[in-house]
């Protein structure tokens, strides 16, 4: 039976769980105000072998000699075909985590007059608008960005259910900490929602020890590092991540005796670890055909308006940024199949057409539309072309690039590069 406290009829653990909470939440108020704890770069935070990570640092590494030139944005749509095509072109099998590059697209542009020498693959599995957006806010400098962004796109980047706030996907997970929390707070603003969809980006900014979990590992982390008390070095610390990685201890490859995934395409986009040797694409791989019309139902179960028109405000916000860094954008509105068109909500796709029209103009960007130009046999599943539809992909992107091409595909002035 629990003892009652004088004149009251509370017990004393309720008691006690109130004084811990009230003083609990009084401690993260003055911190919450105070901010004491100086943001780490990101580079020295805990991280996980992810898509984003391998492909953030692999980018830095390459940019402190010279930046790529052209930088591919999507998502899976445009991640897979590439890769396959990439790996048709080679002759050789791939390696995506070690090879982000598209030589293919490479020697399309410069046979066509394009003098683009290093194309780099930035696609994520289910990135959205505001992802793409994260990454160019992140790594993208004055002295150290491309010359020029390939943003494929599709109504799914615009309003996946499974994605109710920019602050709910793994690339916000890991390039969140690249950002200053003003910048943060201007795209959480912009990708609109309520305090439900966007409780994750809540809770870390005002539960402020739980939101510096990272730099309080750091700090802890260090500060055994540097102890000499054995029973402190002993202890047993639970863990978010891995230690501060760079991208040559990421390269590492697996351990000896393990193989990767051959031919398993779909390993890609479901990883939860990104390491040298998971995934292996070979060339002219023959993939079977593979219904992927329940995982799309849920992802178009309704027209998720709020996301919608957040992703597009954030889309603008990309365009801006990019123009102002001097950096050109080409939109390539992605293929898909029939099947995958009739499973968007009625008129969705209408009113992505017309609001993707709206902010092209406004910004004096390119699109090119390819959706309903590919056969069936360029498609592995409703809305994944295989590696002749990414052929098919970079040739059209390298012609609306040439000189010789662009009037003709577009019927408006020449892009300025």
């Amino acid at each position: 039976m629990s003892l009652k406290t004088k004149n009251s009829g509370k017990t004393l653990p309720t008691c006690a769980f109130v004084t811990a909470l009230a003083v609990f939440l009084t401690l993260n108020l003055g911190l919450a105000i105070s901010r004491p704890l100086t943001p780490l770069k990101a580079s020295a935070l805990p991280a996980k072998a992810s898509w984003e990570c391998q492909r953030a640092l692999r980018f830095q590494k390459d940019s402190a000699d010279a930046t790529p030139d052209v930088v591919l944005f999507g998502s899976s749509l445009m991640m897979i075909p590439t890769t396959c095509a990439e790996a048709d072109f080679q002759g050789k099998i791939i390696d995506p985590v070690l090879e982000p590059y598209s030589n293919k697209l490479s020697q399309l542009l410069k046979a066509k007059g394009r003098l683009f020498q290093r194309c780099f693959n930035f696609a994520l599995p289910g990135a959205v608008i505001s992802d793409h957006y994260l990454v160019s806010k992140a790594l993208f400098k004055e002295n150290q960005r491309p010359r020029l962004v390939v943003l494929g796109i599709t109504l799914r980047d615009f309003m996946d259910c499974g994605v109710d706030s920019v602050a709910a996907t793994p690339a916000y997970n890991y390039f969140h900490r690249y950002l200053s929390e003003a910048e943060l707070d201007a795209m959480v603003q912009a990708g609109q929602g309520g305090p439900w969809q966007n409780r994750d980006y809540l809770v870390n900014k005002w539960l402020y020890i739980y939101g510096r979990r990272l730099e309080l590992q750091n700090l802890i982390e260090t500060a055994l590092n540097g102890s000499t008390t054995a029973a402190l070095k002993s202890l047993k610390l639970p863990r978010e991540g891995n230690p501060a990685l760079t991208f040559e201890e990421l390269s590492k490859p697996r351990a000896a005796g393990v193989s990767g995934n051959k031919n398993n395409i779909d390993a890609l986009m479901a990883a939860q670890e990104v390491k040298p040797g998971n995934f292996l694409i070979l060339p002219n791989m023959q993939l079977p055909w593979q219904d992927n019309t329940r995982e799309y139902k849920k992802r178009f179960a309704h027209k998720n308006e709020a996301v919608f028109k957040g992703q597009f405000a954030i889309l603008d916000k990309l365009l801006a940024l990019n123009e102002s860094l001097g950096i050109e954008t080409l939109i390539v509105n992605m293929p898909v199949t029939p099947m995958n068109m009739k499973l968007m909500p009625k008129g969705s796709y209408e009113s992505y057409s017309a609001a993707l029209n709206t902010v092209a103009q406004k910004r004096q960007v390119k699109v090119l539309d390819l959706n309903g130009t590919f056969d069936m046999s360029c498609f592995r599943d409703t809305v994944h072309m295989n590696g002749k539809g990414g052929a098919a992909l970079l040739q059209a992107i390298a012609a609306t690039l040439s000189e010789d091409k662009r009037e003709q595909l577009s019927g408006k002035a020449p892009l300025p590069f």
